[in-house]
């Protein structure tokens, strides 16, 4: 996948710009070129016609160096570069008249005029042509340091955006000691100022969440304890075992409770370990806290558990009793069918069609009424969380009358 971040769609903008303002000094150059060489063609003719006039009407230049000089023409003292220029240079155009031979030569991107008198000859070079392509080179050079200084003056502006994107990433991930203040004074200083301020707001929030929750689930825990304190001191043993039980259901949803807001909260560290299914399915039938003869009556295992699956095996039990007491809530016969098809565990039930779609349901919180009778409350949620956190997915299913929740733990090693 092609990277299109903003530094290089800038600089995809500025190299276009740079090719553009080449390509304009090179069309200016070589108007300039051509419309000097029309110059240059007009200034030697004058300079020849004016002279063959003189001669015509028996007047002749006192100096003949100072008259062309007057046109922009200086004598060549160089025998060497003559040579090259009458050797080696490119003939423009060509001037014959009865008391000489006058040729304009341009060589090395410079203009000579030549004239051949036939006993004597002199060769001249125009003095302006030079000066004015370092002017236009100049002129270049200025405007190449100014888009320069505009790219990498641009391109520190957006430099911070890397870092405030890591951060950014880091603070997706449940890392909450990111720090992106900046002491700068543009738009993106700014930005990182603002997340910056809303990343304390959102860890404060956190925080008091956090203690919220603990110190509930703390007090909760005091008159659990004394519950089961008085619970033990009971003659009757059916009605301890029962108090018993109650205070022993409680004390497990507190648990459940801090695995839920560790999930929510993304601080979790999951602990991933091989475990048989059977395994697994054992601890989850446990924690439904079920008596033998509702165990023998309501939960149906059909297949083979034998299978070795890597999970954390108490968040994966915890999602798999959750399926199951969803299950028994909403079965017609208040039944659970547990089946292992290939590598893939299915929870089952008979029951009614869903009122909604399936992933309303997925939502926490959904209300009786809102499901028309047939609420899951945070149960579904929970499974969700955990399932996605173990990188598989519960697909749901309803035919003939069945319920089907499956979770596909091939799917996980690929």
């Amino acid at each position: 996948m092609i990277r299109t971040s903003l530094i290089n769609k800038i600089s995809v903008i500025f190299f276009l710009s740079l090719l553009l303002l080449m390509m304009f000094f090179a069309l200016l150059l070589e108007h300039q070129n051509e419309k000097h060489l029309e110059d240059m063609k007009q200034r030697q003719l004058q300079s020849v016609n004016y002279l063959l006039v003189m001669y015509r009407n028996n007047v002749q230049p006192a100096d003949i160096e100072e008259y062309f000089n007057n046109f922009g023409l200086k004598k060549v003292a160089s025998h060497h570069l003559r040579e090259s220029v009458l050797e080696r240079g490119v003939v423009i155009f060509q001037k014959l008249s009865p008391i000489s031979r006058f040729s304009s030569i341009i060589y090395n991107d410079r203009y000579y005029l030549y004239i051949d008198n036939f006993e004597s000859s002199v060769l001249l070079e125009s003095q302006e042509y030079k000066r004015f392509n370092e002017n236009l080179w100049i002129v270049f050079g200025l405007a190449l340091l100014i888009f320069a200084y505009m790219y990498i003056s641009i391109f520190k502006s957006l430099s911070p955006l890397k870092s405030l994107s890591a951060k950014i990433r880091k603070f997706s991930q449940g890392d909450l000691n990111i720090e992106c203040k900046s002491e700068l004074n543009d738009e993106i200083a700014e930005v990182a100022n603002e997340f910056d301020n809303a990343v304390k707001r959102i860890r404060d929030l956190l925080s008091a969440r956090q203690l919220f929750l603990r110190t509930i689930m703390h007090e909760l825990k005091t008159p659990i304890g004394k519950g089961r304190i008085v619970s033990e001191m009971l003659e009757d043993a059916t009605a301890k075992k029962r108090l018993k039980g109650v205070f022993e259901r409680l004390d497990m949803l507190i648990a459940e409770f801090a695995k839920i807001e560790q999930l929510a909260s993304k601080h979790y560290a999951l602990n991933i370990q091989e475990y048989t299914l059977l395994h697994v399915i054992d601890q989850a039938i446990d924690l439904l806290m079920l008596d033998e003869v509702k165990k023998e009556e309501q939960v149906v295992c059909e297949g083979d558990f034998d299978s070795v699956v890597s999970v954390d095996f108490e968040l994966m039990a915890l999602a798999i009793k959750n399926l199951m007491d969803n299950a028994l809530k909403h079965s017609a016969h208040r039944k659970v069918f547990i089946r292992m098809e290939a590598q893939t565990l299915v929870i089952a039930n008979e029951g009614e069609p869903l009122s909604m779609a399936i992933e309303e349901y997925f939502q926490p919180f959904v209300s009786g009424s809102k499901a028309h009778g047939s609420g899951l409350g945070l149960g579904l949620y929970i499974v969700q969380n955990i399932v996605e956190q173990h990188g598989l997915k519960v697909v749901y299913a309803y035919e003939t009358g069945w319920h089907r929740f499956s979770i596909d733990f091939e799917r996980g090693k690929a």
